[in-house]
Parts: structure tokens; sequence; C-alpha cells
């Protein structure tokens, strides 16, 4: 694409593209565990930043999608406690750079919901079986079971009580930029908010 050629394309094409770049970032259900420990088939992780009090936090950590819509598995942490004070976060998707080949990487701007067993327990259970996250806790619980890290005989409530404590963050997207470099041509910067998508080259 030319600089001439900049600022052309569709809200929907966009999306489009975020999207099958989400899809092909993210981690996706391992089905019925066959035997102990996680069965996720992982993605590539992100990092999400998170700020409270002018200190900024940023977590490297794996990450889902639903559409546009980016979800996060988090225990309790710095992470979750700085959404509870300020929603607004950001995130980075993407892999090592290599300028010499194709490749794209996202920065996400938006607003973070924290969903759990006590404020929304229906589409908290729903999204951990969406996911596949529910299937990976217990064969992790059954792997720290076999290692001698939990209780034996108890690893139905070992995953009940992880239930309790684990979150899900949510988060909507306000503002997106997708960064796509070519070998040999100045990256292409595809800005995405609600109803809107432009296409600048950068550094040209």
């Amino acid at each position: 694409m030319s600089t001439s050629e900049a600022g052309k394309i569709s809200v929907k094409e966009l999306e489009g593209e975020i999207i099958e770049f989400l899809d092909g970032m993210s981690n996706k259900p391992g089905g019925k565990r066959t035997e102990p420990g996680c069965n996720l088939i992982h993605g590539k992780a992100c990092a999400l930043g998170t700020c409270v009090d002018n200190i900024p936090r940023v977590t490297p950590i794996d990450l889902y999608n639903d559409g546009l819509t980016v979800w996060i598995a988090g225990e309790p942490g710095g992470k979750i406690a700085n959404i509870m004070r300020n929603p607004n976060v950001s995130v980075g998707v993407y892999e090592p750079v290599d300028h010499r080949k194709e490749q794209k990487s996202l920065q996400i701007w938006g607003t973070a919901k924290l969903i759990n067993m006590k404020n929304d327990p229906m589409e908290f259970v729903k999204r951990l079986t969406f996911f596949g996250i529910d299937e990976a806790l217990k064969g992790m619980i059954e792997e720290f079971t076999q290692n001698e890290q939990l209780p034996a005989g108890q690893e139905d409530a070992s995953y009940e009580r992880l239930k309790k404590l684990f979150n899900l963050i949510r988060i909507m997207p306000e503002k997106m930029i997708l960064l796509h470099m070519q070998p040999g041509r100045f990256p292409l910067k595809k800005l995405w908010e609600p109803g809107k998508a432009t296409i600048k080259v950068a550094g040209g």
C-alpha cells in the first residue's frame, strides 16, 4: 500500500483483520483433558497495563478473545487491585520483532471489568467453559495433587476454592492500533475507534 492509499479501509474490514490477529494470538480450549496438567492450546502472551496513583504496572500474561473483546484470567494480585480502583487499562499483543518478515502487533485501550463468582456467577462459569479454562484448572489441580502440592482426595474442593479466588478480566476496547510491518516498507498504523477506521503510514 502506498502513502496515497493510506486511510482507505472500512470499519468492517479493519475489525475483521483485528479479530483474525487476536484469534491467532489467543489461547484455545484443549477439549476434555486426558492426563493431569494444563491442556490449553496456548497462544502468545500479552502485556496488560494498569495504573493507580500515577504508578503504572505492566503484567505479562496470556489472553483469550471473543471477537474484539479481550479476556484475561487472573488470580488475586496487583493487577486485580489496580483494576478495582481504576478500570482504564491498555493491552499490547505482539510477537518478538523481526524486520525480515511481515508482522503485526496490536495496542488496545479500553475499560476492564472483573467477572467472578460473586458478582456474575452465571457469566463467570459460562466463560470458564467457553475458553476451556475449567478443564485446564482441573488438570492443573490433578498435577499439583500428584506432586503433593495439594492434599489428595480433595480435588473437587480445591477447584471450588480456586474458582472463588479467581477473576476473569473483560476488556472492552475503546481504541486500537494495529501496526502492520513489512520488510522494506514503512509500517502501517491502522487505527480503530467505534464506527471509525483509518490508516496512517508510520515514518512516511
